[in-house]
């Protein structure tokens, strides 16, 4: 049973597209101290359901200082576990010493992916890393279309809530849909899935959705604690691959941390 529904799960939600998210993430959050190491883990998933895949090396990555200036990073190859299919499956790791202190940017740029429903896609993925103090959070890593935070993006709390606006290729995006979804740390089985009042799985509890207004603005309320991912979709025209042309899509993903509550 376990197996199928695997299967039926692929098929029917994941596998017409495969538009996964790229990942950021570190444990057991994103604060740092200068001079300490600090690792982020990078790879590709379907965050609500725990789905892991293969992860090509990204086309562009940077760390984003306080004071804005990009310095490269080094990525790490590894593995990590695809509980769904038991099997492992290739991300990356990145080792930081931050010199001085303040609010950090880790950019990411993944190559172009064929869809199954034969679109290109490329996403851009951020995610701040604190350094001791308050410090340029508000900056960007700079992508053609990107989550500004408007709220202080780290420090966050149960049902903390998260006000940004998004630009595309620097100027508001109006009436854009964000969807925002908690990361599981492990896959979800049929039994685990939340269900609504007609025994149907609800999947707009676990991938819920705002829409921009006129300007690009857009709040958001991060319910639970973990790691959560703000992403924006836009149609971006054509492409060529090979002999033939495929619509194009772009895709920002924004990752936030969310402490437990002390209470």
């Amino acid at each position: 049973m376990g197996f199928l529904f695997i299967l039926i799960f692929f098929n029917f939600f994941i596998s017409s597209s495969f538009a996964y998210k790229l990942f950021i993430i570190s444990f057991p959050d994103n604060y740092g101290k200068v001079k300490k190491e600090k690792i982020f883990h990078i790879g590709a998933a379907e965050p609500a359901f725990g789905f892991i895949y293969d992860l090509k090396p990204p086309e562009k990555f940077f760390l984003l200082s306080p004071d804005k200036k990009q310095t490269k990073i080094t990525l790490f190859r590894t593995k990590y576990d695809d509980k769904a299919l038991n099997i492992k499956r290739i991300g990356y790791k990145i080792q930081l010493i931050p010199e001085t202190k303040g609010d950090y940017y880790i950019c990411i740029e993944s190559d172009y992916f064929l869809t199954r429903d034969l679109k290109l896609v490329k996403s851009f993925a951020k995610v701040p890393f604190h350094v001791e103090i308050e410090k340029g959070w508000e900056n960007l890593c700079g992508f053609d279309l990107e989550i500004k935070p408007y709220t202080r993006p780290y420090g966050f709390t149960n049902k903390g809530i998260f006000w940004g606006q998004v630009l595309y290729n620097g100027k508001p995006l109006p009436n854009g849909t964000v969807e925002f979804e908690r990361f599981s740390p492990v896959f979800l089985s049929l039994e685990d899935l939340p269900k609504d009042s007609y025994g149907e799985i609800n999947y707009p509890y676990l991938r819920k959705t705002v829409k921009t207004n006129k300007e690009g603005f857009f709040v958001v309320s991060l319910e639970e604690p973990g790691w959560w991912v703000l992403t924006i979709k836009r149609s971006a025209g054509t492409k060529t691959l090979g002999n033939s042309f495929y619509p194009v899509e772009i895709a920002n993903h924004f990752w936030i941390y969310v402490f437990p509550s002390s209470k």
